[in-house]
C-alpha cells in the first residue's frame, strides 16, 4: 500500500540540511544583511531577485514568484516529486529513512516506483534478447559501431525482438498489468483495444534520470525503412525536456566539465574513449531545464554536427545558456563529422586536442562570419564588420571586447578605431532597443499598474510587516496594541497573522508553527515572509508599514464612498482622515 513520511521525519530532514548550502550548488549567492541574494536559477535575469532567508529557511524570487522551502527548491531544480526530494536530502544529510507508512497519501510515488521496476525488468528482457539467436544481427550492429562488450554492458544496451508481444507476455508473466505497460510507453493500445509492444526489431538504449532510475527507452532501427528512432512517450516518470542521456554516468566523472552532443552514439563513443562526461538530449531540442542540469558554474562544451540542423541547434544552445551560470565552449569537428565518426577514425587522444582548441561562443560566431564573407570584396567586408559589431557590442567585459576588435582589425585590414566606432553604434542601437522593449512592456500593463498601485503598496507593506513580526516575538509584543486582524487586506495575510498572534501569545515559535501549518504550501508562505530589504531599525520600519497600511486602507474606503455616492459616509471618512493627519 502507498505511504508517506511522518511530519516528524520531514521536520528532521528539514532541520538537517541548510537551504543556503543546497541552493549555492545551483546559483552564486551573495550575503546581504541576514539574507542571501543571487540570480534566480528558475528563470533568466540579469539583476538578482532571488532571496533566501537563512533564519526562516525559505526562498523567494521577486521576479518569477518561485518560492518555498528546501524541498520545493530541490523539486524545482531537479524535477523531482516531494518524496524523491525528501529521499535526496535525507541521503545528503546521512539520515536513514524508514519504510513509508501505510496511510495512502503517496499513491503516485508508489506507482512511479513500480514503473521504475518494470522498466528494469524490460531492460533485462532486451539484454537477454540481444544475446539470443535472434539478437545476432543486433550484436553485429554494435560490433560494426565498434562498441566493446564492456560498453554494451555499461549502458545496458539490448535488442527488442520482431514479434508483436514478446515483451508484453514476459512482463505479464511477471505480474505487471497491461495498463501500466501502456502508461509507461512499453506497449501501445490501439483503437480496438489490442495491446502490443512499442519496440520491435530495434537495438535498445535505456534512458536513466540523474539518480539512475530507468525512465524510458530509445529504439534504433538497424537497417531498412522506418523511423530511425522510436522513443518512449512522456509519462509520470519520463519528461524528455528535463532529462539528459547518460547524465547519471557523467555526474561521476572527475573531469569537472560536461560535453553536450547530439546523439546517443556520440555519447557512448566518447565514454568508451575515456571521455566520460558526455551527455545528450532525449530526442528533443535542448530545453532550459536540461541546460540547468549541467550549468551550475560548470564549463560546458557544445559538440554539435556541422550540418545546417546542427548549427541551428548550436545557436539555440547559445541562447539558452546565455542566462545561466556556465562557461560555454564550442568544439568544431573537422570534415563535417560528428563525435562518433571522429572518435572511430581518429581516437580519443585526437578528440582531446579538439577540446583544447575549443572556442568561446563569440569566437565561434566570429569564425563563422569570416568564413561567410569574401574579404576581397569591399561591400562584403562592410557587411562583415556590421555583423561583427553587433556581436562585439554584446560582450560585457571591455578587455575581452577590445581583444576581439583588435583581432578583427588584423584579419580584415580595417583599423581598430573604425571597428570600435561601429561597435559603439551597435551598442547604442542595442540599448535603445532594450529601452523600447521596456516601454512596450510598461505600456501593455500600464492600466493594470494604475488600477492596482495603491493596493500593491498596501499588500507590500503587509508582507513586510508580517515578515518582521514573524521572526521576532519581542517586536510583536511591542506592536501588539496596534496589530489587529482587520489591518490585513487578504485572507492569506489574515491567516498568517492569526497564526503569528496565537503562537506569540502562547509562547510558541511562530515561524515553526507557520511552517507546519503551510506544509506543502511553502511557496505561499515565502511570498509573504521573505522581504527584499533588511531594515536596521525593525521597530521603526514596522511602525512605518502600519502607518502606510492604514493610509492606504483609508484611501480605499474614501474611493469606495466616492464611487457609491454616499455623501454622509464620505464626509465622515474625510473628517477622520484629517484628524489622523493622513
Amino acid at each position: 500500500m502507498a505511504g508517506r513520511y511522518s511530519e516528524e521525519i520531514i521536520e528532521e530532514v528539514r532541520n538537517a540540511v541548510d537551504l543556503v548550502e543546497i541552493a549555492s550548488r545551483y546559483v552564486r549567492l551573495k550575503k546581504s544583511g541576514n539574507s542571501y541574494m543571487g540570480c534566480c536559477p528558475f528563470h533568466k535575469e540579469k539583476t538578482p531577485s532571488f532571496h533566501i532567508d537563512a533564519d526562516k529557511q525559505l526562498y523567494h524570487c521577486f521576479g518569477c514568484g518561485a518560492g518555498g522551502s528546501v524541498f520545493q527548491f530541490v523539486m524545482n531544480a531537479e524535477g523531482m516529486d516531494f518524496i524523491d526530494a525528501v529521499k535526496s536530502l535525507a541521503d545528503s544529510a546521512g539520515i536513514r529513512l524508514p519504510e513509508l507508512g501505510p496511510d495512502g497519501g503517496e499513491e503516485r510515488y508508489r506507482r512511479k516506483q513500480d514503473m521504475y521496476a518494470m522498466n528494469k525488468d524490460a531492460a533485462r528482457f532486451f539484454r537477454d534478447c540481444l544475446f539470443s539467436e535472434e539478437g545476432a544481427g543486433a550484436r553485429e550492429y554494435f560490433r560494426r559501431r565498434a562498441l566493446t562488450s564492456k560498453t554494451v554492458a555499461s549502458f545496458g544496451l539490448g535488442y527488442s525482438p520482431t514479434g508483436w508481444d514478446g515483451l508484453l507476455k514476459h512482463l505479464e508473466a511477471m505480474g505487471y498489468p497491461r495498463d501500466m505497460m501502456v502508461e509507461a510507453g512499453l506497449c501501445i493500445r490501439n483503437d480496438r483495444g489490442r495491446v502490443y509492444d512499442r519496440f520491435r526489431g530495434r537495438v535498445m538504449f535505456p534512458i536513466f534520470d540523474a539518480r539512475s532510475n530507468l525512465i524510458g527507452f530509445a529504439g534504433r532501427i538497424m537497417e531498412g525503412e522506418g523511423a530511425k528512432y522510436v522513443n518512449s512517450p512522456e509519462s509520470i516518470i519520463y519528461d524528455k525536456g528535463k532529462n539528459l542521456f547518460a547524465l547519471n554516468l557523467a555526474r561521476k566523472s572527475r573531469r569537472g566539465y560536461y560535453i553536450l552532443v547530439e546523439g546517443y552514439m556520440d555519447v557512448i563513443s566518447l565514454h568508451q574513449a575515456g571521455i566520460d562526461c558526455a551527455v545528450a538530449g532525449c530526442g528533443t531540442a535542448l530545453t532550459e531545464a536540461q541546460a540547468k542540469l549541467i550549468a551550475r558554474g560548470n564549463t560546458v562544451y557544445l559538440c554539435y554536427d556541422m550540418d545546417e540542423a546542427g548549427k541551428k541547434a548550436r545557436d539555440r544552445a547559445f541562447s539558452i545558456f546565455k542566462g545561466l551560470d556556465a562557461k560555454l565552449r564550442v568544439i568544431t569537428i573537422p570534415d563535417g563529422k560528428d563525435a562518433d565518426e571522429f572518435i572511430k577514425k581518429y581516437g580519443g587522444e585526437q578528440f582531446e586536442k579538439l577540446l583544447g582548441n575549443a572556442s568561446t561562443v563569440t569566437g565561434n560566431r566570429v569564425d563563422a562570419l569570416l568564413s561567410k564573407y569574401d574579404l576581397t570584396d569591399v561591400s562584403q567586408k562592410v557587411e562583415l564588420i556590421n555583423e561583427a559589431a553587433d556581436i562585439f557590442a554584446g560582450i560585457p567585459n571591455m578587455v575581452e571586447r577590445e581583444a576581439y576588435i583588435r583581432d578583427m582589425a588584423v584579419k580584415t585590414g580595417i583599423s581598430f578605431e573604425s571597428i570600435s566606432a561601429e561597435v559603439r553604434k551597435a551598442g547604442g542601437r542595442r540599448q535603445r532597443n532594450e529601452v523600447l522593449n521596456d516601454v512596450r512592456r510598461s505600456v501593455s500593463s500600464s492600466r493594470t499598474v494604475q488600477e492596482g498601485r495603491r493596493e500593491g503598496r498596501r499588500e507590500a507593506s503587509e508582507r513586510r510587516l508580517l515578515g518582521l513580526i514573524c521572526g521576532d516575538g519581542r517586536l510583536y509584543k511591542k506592536l501588539k496594541d496596534n496589530l489587529t486582524e482587520d489591518l490585513f487586506s487578504t485572507e492569506i495575510h489574515r491567516d498568517i497573522f492569526r497564526t503569528i498572534k496565537e503562537s506569540c501569545d502562547s509562547g510558541i515559535d511562530a515561524q515553526q508553527q507557520l511552517m507546519k501549518s503551510y506544509r506543502g504550501r511553502e511557496e505561499e508562505l515565502s511570498s509573504v515572509l521573505i522581504v527584499s530589504d533588511d531594515p536596521q531599525n525593525a521597530l521603526a520600519a514596522a511602525e512605518d508599514y502600519i502607518r502606510i497600511i492604514k493610509e492606504e486602507a483609508m484611501r480605499e474606503m474614501i474611493a469606495e464612498a466616492e464611487k457609491s455616492g454616499d455623501v454622509a459616509l464620505l464626509a465622515e471618512l474625510l473628517k477622520n482622515n484629517r484628524k489622523a493627519g493622513m
